[in-house]
């Protein structure tokens, strides 16, 4: 099947299906895009950022701004301090704009090289190891990787993308909406949040009679339990990073892992644990003399060889298509106080201790030296024993034992524990904001985070650490009610960037107490100036109300 954005330009095919299942079809959304690049066209601005929560409005937005010759740059998140910092080179974020009732004629559009060659986007890297890069890809770089998704897997003609993964980022963006808008295919308009909201919604979408295909992340998938029944699944889809073994089972159904990165785009896959990884049909790679991967493709930045950073083990050298193994990050290795050490193999080692499930050791700046600290996910028990005791305590059994599998400099000095690693929006591994746990914690840790058009949703764990919990109240620390309203007037201007200050509050219920190691759930919503809160652990209510905010375009 070739697979070109021009091929269903006046097909009367569901491209879109919304929540109420009502169905948006091909020629309605390019009826939709070009009326908004027209208007976009007098826009004065050459660059435009774009977050919209809405993934059809996502699209609308990107192919109208394309089309109207405006370069688009997609950031990795949208906060108040990202707006101000865009605002100062004249990049503001695109919305929608007022156009005449739109005309049901038919479409003519060439979306030929040259339109596809001239039409580019900036990605951001995640930011793990530092400050965000901008990545450019044009339209014809990204519609080569759907081509390449389209030659790897197989997928019906028919079938419904259903993503609980963010179109902000490259994965989301290439699996749930163009590859069905280039292949004649469909998505669910909204993104899920959990095991139980995909399969609720295949229930929903199963009297279409057509099946689809799961676009997932290792943070959620690992969540998953045999008694959330995957309905008319074809397979699922796993990328932004390693999915831990063992759980294919819960989900019965083929899962590919996708292997990748912003600045190369998708590089391989596999379809079982510790297999072997099958570069994508259009990528070559090969191995550099220091086992340094290297990839070529039409679709990334550069059409040159790329270094990525990864160790690997190519099984037939002479052979450009050939599979490899992965042996870790190069830029893992660090060098402390003269020693060369792998904070990979350092990790290996901490997760073979009884007790300890996940973590991530990193390196911390102190008084002018470098110290090793460990992140560390501890089993059920372990946290129970770690509740019963001291911190002190478990730190110290753990070093105990790490002295028989590491060298001294190698062991960690600092700890945090967790019932899980932080992810970002992406549902990658959120390392720079692991290095802020060590410093003095303000604000409840954010396990997980998942937006919606006017609402958010935030996974948070509650630290003994976090300083609310000092001298509230010696003995039984509880977290008081006015650091509960300060993060989540935090959490609400991060979010809502044109929320200025706090200025009243309606309804404020503190209806049970929040100790620590607690993991909780706050859902935020908006209306106008209003944001309404609710703070909830299991099934229970612990806080409620509404906050009231002076927004920057409030009269002073």
């Amino acid at each position: 099947m070739l697979c070109h954005f021009q091929n269903h330009l006046n097909s009367l095919k569901p491209l879109c299906i919304q929540p109420d299942l009502s169905q948006i079809r091909f020629r309605d959304f390019w009826q939709d895009v070009i009326q908004q690049s027209h208007a976009i066209e007098f826009l004065e601005q050459e660059s435009w950022a774009l977050w919209e929560a809405d993934s059809y409005q996502f699209l609308v937005l990107l192919f109208a701004a394309l089309l109207a010759k405006k370069q688009v740059l997609l950031p990795p998140h949208r906060v108040s301090d990202l707006e101000k910092e865009l605002a100062e080179q004249n990049i503001y974020f695109l919305q929608r704009q007022p156009v005449s009732t739109p005309h049901n004629q038919p479409i003519e559009l060439n979306l030929d090289d040259a339109f596809l060659n001239q039409a580019q986007l900036y990605f951001y890297t995640s930011g793990s190891t530092g400050q965000p890069k901008k990545i450019p890809r044009t339209l014809h770089q990204l519609l080569n990787e759907v081509q390449g998704l389209n030659a790897s897997f197989q997928l019906p003609e028919q079938a419904i993308a259903i993503a609980t993964v963010s179109h902000q980022h490259i994965y989301g963006l290439l699996f749930k909406l163009l590859w069905p808008l280039a292949s004649g295919r469909c998505f669910y308009q909204a993104q899920r949040a959990f095991p139980e909201d995909v399969a609720d919604i295949q229930k929903k979408l199963s009297t279409f009679k057509i099946d689809n295909y799961v676009i997932s992340s290792p943070a959620l998938l690992k969540r998953w339990t045999s008694d959330v029944v995957l309905q008319d699944c074809i397979t699922v889809y796993s990328s932004g990073g390693k999915l831990e073994s063992g759980i294919r089972p819960y989900l019965n159904r083929p899962i590919s892992e996708v292997f990748g990165s912003s600045e190369t785009g998708g590089i391989a896959h596999r379809q079982q644990d510790d297999a072997l990884w099958t570069p994508f049909a259009n990528v070559d790679i090969q191995a550099s003399e220091q086992q340094e991967l290297q990839v070529r493709t039409n679709h990334a930045f550069s059409e040159d060889w790329i270094f990525t950073g990864d160790k690997v083990e190519v099984i037939d050298p002479d052979n450009l298509k050939s599979s490899f193994r992965l042996l870790g990050r190069l830029d893992r290795i660090v060098k402390l106080e003269e020693k060369r050490l792998s904070l990979d193999a350092i990790e290996q080692k901490i997760v073979e201790l009884d007790g300890i499930e996940q973590c991530h050791v990193l390196i911390l700046e102190r008084e002018h030296r470098q110290i090793l600290a460990c992140v560390a996910v501890l089993s059920e028990p372990a946290r129970r024993q770690l509740k019963q005791g001291t911190k002190a305590q478990c730190v110290a059994a753990i070093k105990a034992q790490l002295k028989a599998k590491l060298e001294s400099i190698a062991i960690p000095r600092q700890w945090r524990f967790l019932t899980q690693l932080p992810q970002n929006a992406q549902s990658k591994l959120n390392k720079q904001y692991m290095k802020s746990l060590f410093q003095p914690m303000l604000l409840p840790i954010v396990l997980e985070q998942q937006n919606e058009p006017e609402q958010v949703f935030y996974r948070l764990e509650f630290s003994p650490e976090l300083e609310c919990f000092k001298g509230h109240f010696p003995g039984h620390p509880i977290f008081p009610g006015v650091g509960q309203i300060g993060f989540i007037q935090h959490f609400a201007r991060q979010t809502w960037a044109d929320l200025e200050w706090c200025n009243g509050f309606e309804q404020l219920k503190f209806q049970d107490l929040i100790q620590p190691c607690m993991v909780l759930q706050l859902k935020m919503s908006r209306k106008l100036h209003k944001v309404s809160f609710e703070i909830t652990h299991a099934e229970q209510t612990l806080a409620s109300g509404r906050l009231l905010f002076h927004t920057q375009n409030d009269p002073i």
